[in-house]
């Protein structure tokens, strides 16, 4: 590709970085980036939620989030493949030293996420199962950064942080009880 293109943008905007204590937000084309692949991400896990509901209907819970792990898996595996030149670029001998155990644990919360919002969805609908994993979402990044948990930046819980935090809660009771 390109040098400059769509892939180099997009993997400089993923980089991961030693945390910054209290680091500043600055409006630029990297945020941009950000902010509109996360939008990409939110806007993916609300549609494969509802798809996997629908599946879990149709087929079973267990097995839909299965298939969207496994079939996820594969889409992951091939940009892991390209982004570490079929993993030459990484020390696996340094990563597996230095990495905390916790590290490795990564998918079981994610399982967890997928596993629930297939099994909720078809029930209780997209929005407020949608609503409900957001808010807890929120609270617990609130809960992360203001402990710097798992090597996380800084960031304490101000009081417009707990605000916006209740205003989402408020937001999505409207839409649950609406």
């Amino acid at each position: 590709m390109v040098k400059g293109g769509f892939l180099q943008t997009l993997k400089e905007s993923v980089l991961i970085e030693k945390p910054k204590l209290n680091a500043q937000l600055t409006f630029d084309k990297k945020l941009l980036m950000d902010i509109f692949l996360l939008m990409i991400g939110g806007a993916c896990t609300s549609l494969q939620g509802a798809v996997n509901g629908s599946m879990s209907i149709h087929i079973n819970g267990g097995f839909s989030s299965w298939l969207s792990f496994a079939i996820g898996s594969v889409v992951l595996f091939v940009f892991f493949m390209i982004d570490t030149r079929g993993g030459r670029s990484i020390n696996w001998k340094n990563s597996f030293k230095t990495a905390p155990w916790w590290c490795w644990l990564g998918g079981i919360p994610g399982a967890a996420f997928v596993l629930f919002i297939t099994l909720f969805i078809p029930y209780r609908g997209a929005a407020v199962v949608s609503g409900i994993t957001i808010c807890a979402q929120m609270v617990t990044s609130l809960f992360v950064d203001c402990f710097a948990f798992f090597g996380c930046i800084h960031r304490p819980a101000t009081i417009p942080r707990l605000v916006g935090i209740c205003l989402l809660i408020a937001g999505v009771l409207m839409v649950a009880l609406g």
